[in-house]
């Protein structure tokens, strides 16, 4: 090779080394604003009572993952936990989704989150309240770390758990996997579960006349019997008896919020919701929640803003965001609190502002800096259920209008 030919190839390596540096940068998380760091593990449990409706092989049992983030002292150690366990397998499952080259996902294999594996639990209380955490269509337990490490910073265990079938890849300790459904074949399953179509969607040949939304709430009951059994004795030697169950809460955002208000609906042992732009099930429209719920969206011009520049968002998906989330926060016989964010787009309530900066640049994101989207939501949500589950009488969510006096503030 010529020294031309050399000095071509190195300046071409050396451009595509800083294009991804640039665009898809290895990013760290801001480190939370709490007093405690981080601990995580991760627990596998197969329910016995449920078939796994995600497969074609008979009698199958519905098995989950939880992934616990909890409050360490441990500030010494420095050899954080991966941001996404199973970093090559989900990020390659996410390129192939979306259809992108897989390029544009690797750098989050190498990204670190703030939560030490199997650090010791602080010490500092007796027990800690525990917050279920659902993410949404094509999503993974990790893809709210900046919201989930902020709620940990601030006194709370936090239990990750992925819907299988909904979520882009669900990994099993042995190597097995579930992908996600094809997100027409899912959204048809979810859309039966808001309002009833005018044919019954199947799934492996089931019709599922209410969706799949009432199977997914299930899980959610199924993880707090496994919340119950780690709290008994955990067999990781951490948690046991450290996890106050009378002091449960659950959150999710878009598919997670709508599992979220269906699990609320029918488990009592939820004590606070936090549904995060999310539409509401034709189930939980004919009961209404019971318990104090916290619902943040956005408004209806902002969705058809992000329409007009990333698709998506049609006039009835807006319309029935819009009525239902509405329409059961004015229905909340309890403390609630209804808020919209103007100028943020729907994955701003997720990681993925993070992973790639420009993105707002070709309408993938709002116009909002994203360290400000992901602050306002960090501080509603550690009020709310600071206000709900600890009894704190925080006084922010008193004066929210009035640090962000540009967002909608409803509360009761």
């Amino acid at each position: 090779m010529n020294k031309k030919m050399l000095l071509f190839f190195t300046c071409l390596i050396f451009s595509i080394a800083v294009f991804l540096a640039v665009f898809f940068p290895v990013f760290t998380f801001d480190k939370p604003t709490g007093k405690y760091q981080i601990g995580t593990l991760t627990y596998h449990f197969t329910d016995s009572s449920r078939n796994e409706m995600f497969t074609s092989q008979l009698n199958q049992k519905r098995e989950i993952i939880l992934q616990l983030w909890y409050p360490t002292n441990n500030h010494f150690n420095k050899d954080f936990a991966p941001y996404i366990e199973n970093g090559k397998t989900v990020t390659e499952a996410l390129a192939n989704i979306f259809g992108y080259p897989k390029l544009f996902f690797i750098h989050l294999r190498y990204v670190k989150s703030n939560a030490i594996f199997k650090a010791a639990i602080s010490d500092d209380k007796k027990k800690y309240p525990v917050l279920i955490y659902l993410t949404g269509v094509n999503g993974s337990r990790h893809f709210s770390t900046f919201q989930i490490q902020e709620l940990v910073s601030q006194g709370y265990i936090v239990a990750g758990m992925d819907n299988p079938g909904a979520v882009a890849l669900m990994c099993f300790p042995d190597g097995r996997t579930i992908k996600g459904l094809p997100i027409e074949k899912i959204k048809a399953l979810i859309d039966q579960s808001i309002e009833n179509g005018l044919t019954i969607p199947t799934l492996n040949k089931m019709e599922l006349k209410d969706g799949i939304i009432p199977y997914f709430s299930e899980d959610v009951s199924f993880a707090i019997n496994c919340l119950e059994k780690i709290n008994e004795n955990d067999f990781q030697k951490t948690l046991s008896n450290r996890i106050d169950l009378t002091k449960i809460g659950v959150f999710g955002v878009s598919l997670g919020g709508i599992v979220a208000a269906e699990a609320v609906a029918k488990d009592n042992r939820i004590k606070a919701c936090l549904i995060m732009e999310s539409r509401i099930s034709k189930n939980v429209m004919k009961k209404g929640l019971q318990i104090p719920t916290m619902i943040m969206t956005r408004d209806a011009e902002t969705m058809r803003l992000e329409r007009e520049k990333s698709g998506g968002w049609t006039e009835k998906d807006i319309e029935t965001h819009q009525y239902t989330m509405k329409n059961i926060y004015d229905r909340l016989p309890s403390a609630g609190y209804f808020i919209q964010i103007p100028k943020m787009f729907h994955v701003d309530f997720l990681d993925t502002p993070l992973w790639f900066p420009f993105g707002k640049y070709m309408g993938l994101t709002g116009q909002r800096k994203t360290k400000e989207v992901h602050q306002i939501i960090n501080r509603l949500s550690v009020a709310f259920f600071d206000r709900e589950l600890k009894r704190t009488s925080d006084e922010f969510l008193n004066h929210a209008h009035e640090k962000y006096p540009e967002i909608i503030y409803l509360k009761k």
